[in-house]
């Protein structure tokens, strides 16, 4: 997944493109999905943002911009190798940053003592 998140007006972002050939998907089909999501909930419409590029024939096509959390979500309802390995290694992450976060927790009171 390398190359996956660039900037776009000072912000973090991939696109359904980079999305699709990381994890193997047709492109139609990453475009779907993150729209049926932007159509279940309001609230993720801020997560993804509609564009085009112009494909290999010269035409233009559409593709859409997502952020951080746009990504998990999306990522999120895939299935498959590479999908399951993106979980696990978000897991992986998660629960890394939680034991940092609870280990600076416990070092005040370690001090005290």
């Amino acid at each position: 997944m390398n190359n996956l998140v660039i900037m776009k007006d000072r912000q973090a972002v991939t696109d359904s493109l980079k999305v699709a050939e990381s994890f193997e998907k047709e492109h139609r089909n990453v475009l779907k999905r993150a729209r049926n999501l932007t159509a279940q909930n309001g609230a993720v419409e801020k997560m993804f943002f509609e564009s085009t590029y112009i494909n290999q024939q010269g035409h233009e096509q559409p593709m859409i911009y997502m952020n951080r959390d746009g990504f998990t979500l999306l990522a999120m309802s895939f299935t498959g190798k590479k999908a399951l390995d993106f979980k696990l290694k978000y897991i992986q992450a998660f629960n890394k940053m939680e034991q940092q976060i609870r280990n600076q927790s416990e070092r005040p009171k370690l001090m005290q003592k």
